[in-house]
């Protein structure tokens, strides 16, 4: 009999449960893994960040899980931004967020970089609503699907994209085209982590009959790839890692170590973080772009 299954059996609400239970995992490994304080930090900056996301959330639901799930996940994005800006060593830097839905990272390294660090911090969205909740915010904003962004427009020094990747048709196109047409050398990426590739997430594995009527490009992972195949794909595409981070969803030092598999088929065992330099040393010789 399953955890669920089991837990049904015993009267309790599984899916309580189970935000109870990733909850405590999520504070254990944060903690572990030296990200408390950061969260804590932006905790003050932005106190409630339920708006990260198109889609909404429960508010119940949000109190009891996914608030912890998203400070653990914008600290380790955070830590890796700040290291990235440190390694380009660009002083007034002017990056661009492909994929943001929020402006919330932007406020966050307002908040926490060192003063001139940053000169302009630029969204780039498809999705009217993300670009219209990023300039209620102050923050500037693109409206465009990113494949199709005009990079003559600016010139950043520093492209990250955090989860988007994984959404993208073409990700691999992407990199090349970041290489070869993009001012900046450097970008800093983060995906979830997966030990396996795989081609499509969770979603686009069910049931037609249990689909929306309309799937969005924010909900549907067309891609979830390994660390190594990330990595082999950025090289491909024109890019040399300069560092590797990984974050996991649950601590290694805690009888909470048991929760593994279950982020594993519920969610995702944690995400990755690549910064990436160019380098077409590779990417040039194939004849087929």
């Amino acid at each position: 009999m399953g955890f669920f299954a089991v837990l049904r059996t015993l009267g309790i609400d599984s899916r309580a449960a189970y935000q109870r239970l990733s909850a405590a995992s999520l504070t254990a490994a944060i903690r572990e893994q030296g990200l408390a304080e950061l969260a804590d930090r932006l905790r003050t900056i932005i106190p409630d960040p339920s708006d990260q996301y198109t889609a909404t959330f429960d508010p119940i639901e949000f109190g009891r899980y996914w608030e912890i799930k998203m400070r653990g996940l914008h600290a380790f994005q955070m830590r890796a931004l700040i290291d990235a800006l440190a390694a380009i060593g660009k002083p007034a830097a002017e990056i661009a967020d492909l994929g943001d839905s929020s402006g919330n990272h932007g406020i966050y390294l307002k908040a926490l970089a060192a003063e001139g660090q940053v000169k302009r911090y630029v969204s780039v969205n498809l999705d009217p609503v993300a670009v219209d909740k990023v300039r209620a915010k102050g923050g500037e904003a693109m409206l465009s699907p990113i494949e199709a962004l005009d990079l003559s427009v600016f010139a950043p020094d520093l492209i990250v994209s955090f989860e988007t990747f994984e959404h993208l048709t073409d990700p691999l196109r992407m990199f090349h085209t970041l290489a070869t047409k993009a001012s900046a050398e450097h970008l800093l990426i983060t995906v979830p982590l997966r030990r396996h590739s795989r081609f499509g997430g969770t979603l686009m594995r069910q049931r037609l009959d249990r689909l929306p009527a309309e799937l969005t490009p924010e909900a549907v992972h067309i891609h979830e790839f390994s660390p190594a195949d990330w990595r082999l794909m950025a090289r491909f595409g024109g890019f040399a890692t300069v560092f590797e981070r990984r974050y996991r969803q649950y601590p290694r030092l805690s009888p909470l170590v048991a929760t593994r598999p279950l982020w594993r088929h519920l969610d995702h065992e944690g995400f990755l973080a690549l910064l990436l330099r160019r380098d077409l040393s590779l990417a040039s010789r194939y004849t087929g772009w």
